[in-house]
């Protein structure tokens, strides 16, 4: 498989267009299409659409551009491995999280790892589960922060805590002062939720289903963060973990316990394949120690 064939269909799916790929490539467009179709029909795989002038990803091509940009960022990092190697095999870390748990406990921790292990470099990702699982899966990290439960062979999924499910609303909200919240109650609101596909969307369809209510979004994003602060801008409300909440809120918030109480178990994803490190098992000691510290801001909340 030709190296350039990959990273061809790597800057098509970064722009949209086979001839500007190509521009950006410096090569022809004839060239790239032949390209294109050697790739194609060596993996077998049909990666775009053709629309008139257009390439549209197919879902095999989609699913096959996760794999050739995590090849492709390897690849391009080995003059990087090389320079450590020659220097004196400087130890590194990599580190991938979910976004719900990159701020307030991926960033303590690594702050904390590095002020005991200044020699060790740290690489850190934040990508969503569907994209950290196979990250990890394929030793692409050495360790992973993700929503639990998980059910992959090929990672050991360590229990790292448990936070109750929460309504997030506008703090000035009716609703703000009550003890608790289920979906009734709700009915009425504007409900902003993640899109399709993440594993906070799945978690609170799966809650309202057992109450025996469909879904019904009525804002969806693609970040935690940004729902928080469409709640304070008083947008909807939104249901989640309380941590990235509880960090913005700043008393532009409020947080109710979700009715029944509901737990959203956080982990440390390792390759089930390979022993962690001795800078993995610091940075596991880290890592539990901003969990306790967040955990204990959350009780004294």
């Amino acid at each position: 498989m030709k190296l350039q064939a990959l990273r061809l269909f790597l800057r098509i799916m970064e722009l949209g267009s086979l001839g500007t790929a190509a521009q950006s490539l410096n090569m022809s467009q004839s060239a790239a299409s032949r390209l294109l179709a050697g790739l194609e029909h060596e993996t077998g795989l049909r990666l775009f659409h053709r629309d008139r002038m257009r390439l549209v990803p197919t879902t095999e091509g989609t699913t096959f551009f996760a794999e050739v940009r995590r090849v492709l960022v390897a690849i391009d990092d080995l003059p990087r491995v090389a320079q450590r190697v020659a220097g004196g095999t400087r130890a590194r870390l990599r580190i991938v999280s979910m976004p719900r748990f990159a701020a307030s406990l991926l960033a303590p921790a690594v702050a904390d790892f590095h002020r005991h292990h200044p020699e060790v470099e740290v690489d850190v990702a934040i990508i969503h589960r569907r994209e950290l699982e196979l990250a990890v899966a394929n030793q692409s990290f050495d360790l992973g922060i993700g929503a639990l439960p998980l059910d992959n062979p090929g990672i050991e999924a360590r229990p790292l805590m448990s936070l109750p499910a929460v309504v997030v609303l506008p703090a000035r909200h009716p609703l703000a002062r009550r003890k608790s919240l289920g979906v009734r109650d709700l009915a009425a609101e504007t409900l902003v939720v993640l899109g399709p596909g993440t594993q906070l969307r799945h978690d609170v369809e799966t809650m309202f289903a057992a109450e025996g209510v469909a879904i019904r979004p009525s804002i969806v994003v693609d970040s935690l963060e940004f729902a928080c602060r469409l709640v304070a801008q008083g947008a909807g409300v939104a249901i989640a973990d309380p941590l990235t909440p509880a960090a913005l809120g700043a008393g532009r918030l409020a947080l109710v316990p979700w009715r029944p109480r509901t737990l959203f178990n956080v982990g440390v994803l390792l390759s089930a394949l390979m022993p962690p490190s001795h800078s993995v098992e610091q940075f596991l000691e880290a890592l539990r120690r901003a969990a306790k510290e967040a955990g204990a801001r959350l009780g004294s909340a």
